[in-house]
């Protein structure tokens, strides 16, 4: 007796863009959005993190096990929404080995603002073993974007720790345009995404060479931060050594980018239009004082 093929055997799909970064940018809200569109997939999980996973042997050159069942016959993209890619070592050089042809699309958002933010997330998320303000800014803190892991790091880590190295967008941008091309780097602006997200799903469907969405999906909350946070403040000397460690790489990042970034407080902070302890301010009003102990 002939075996009959399950009707919905369309056989498996290969991935063929990624959200690749940067954290704390809305990456999830965008993830949500594109599985909407009929022409892309929705992925297993919003995010993979199959190019930073250190345990694989790289060196095989396998990649027979990151694809998806099709669930429709009719040819559709999948994308893998992990925002560490951009910045985790050796990542985008492997993305570049699983398919040359990988779209790679960054939201990029203040990079203080946004390593606030990921410190607010750490801590609410893991109290335990989260550290403080004061440490979470030191910890993995080089001067410059890293081609490797530090040696000695315990992974698991140097994934959640890594804070101010993330905010190298112009050395992550550089990089990504030289591993994978210019013309397979889309690069948009948090603040305009989430204020117009109707033109920048366009420019993304565009760039992803599918048709624009018939029907725009609502604006989504996905995973809203709590308001406040148990820890140390941020304080006005902080900010101003933000401001000179990045001061370089984001002259690199605004020419690469060409996005609007004036109102970004690391370029209002560089102008003058705002000053460290008006920003430390800002950000102690979601900072709660560790309860005192007897």
């Amino acid at each position: 007796m002939t075996e009959i093929e399950p009707e919905n055997d369309f056989g498996d799909r290969r991935y063929t863009f990624c959200i690749a970064g940067t954290q704390k940018s809305g990456t999830s809200t965008l993830s949500a959005m594109l599985d909407k569109h009929r022409m892309i997939q929705r992925a297993p999980k919003k995010e993979m993190h199959y190019f930073d996973d250190e345990k694989r042997d790289w060196a095989s050159g396998d990649f027979s096990d990151f694809t998806v069942p099709a669930k429709r016959p009719r040819p559709q993209l999948m994308g893998d929404a992990t925002p560490l890619y951009l910045w985790w070592p050796q990542a985008l050089e492997r993305i570049r080995a699983y398919n040359p042809d990988m779209k790679i699309i960054a939201i990029f958002r203040d990079p203080i603002e946004r390593l606030f933010s990921q410190w607010v997330m750490n801590v609410n998320r893991w109290p335990e073993v989260a550290p403080d303000w004061p440490e979470f800014l030191t910890r993995f803190a080089p001067d410059g974007l890293e081609d490797h892991i530090p040696e000695g790091a315990n992974v698991d880590g140097y994934r959640m720790n890594s804070g101010v190295v993330r905010g190298y967008y112009g050395a992550q941008l550089e990089r990504a345009i030289a591993v994978m091309g210019a013309d397979q780097v889309h690069a948009l602006e948090f603040r305009s995404f989430l204020g117009d997200y109707r033109n920048a799903l366009d420019k993304i469907t565009e760039f992803l060479g599918i048709h624009a969405f018939r029907t725009y999906p609502d604006l989504p909350h996905s995973m809203p931060g709590k308001p406040t946070v148990v820890g140390t403040t941020p304080t006005p000397a902080d900010i101003a050594g933000l401001v000179e460690r990045y001061r370089q790489d984001f002259a690199v990042f605004k020419k690469l980018s060409g996005l609007d970034v004036s109102q970004w407080p690391l370029q209002r902070l560089i102008d003058g239009d705002l000053q460290p302890d008006e920003l430390a301010a800002q950000y102690a009003k979601k900072v709660v004082a560790h309860p005192q102990h007897d």
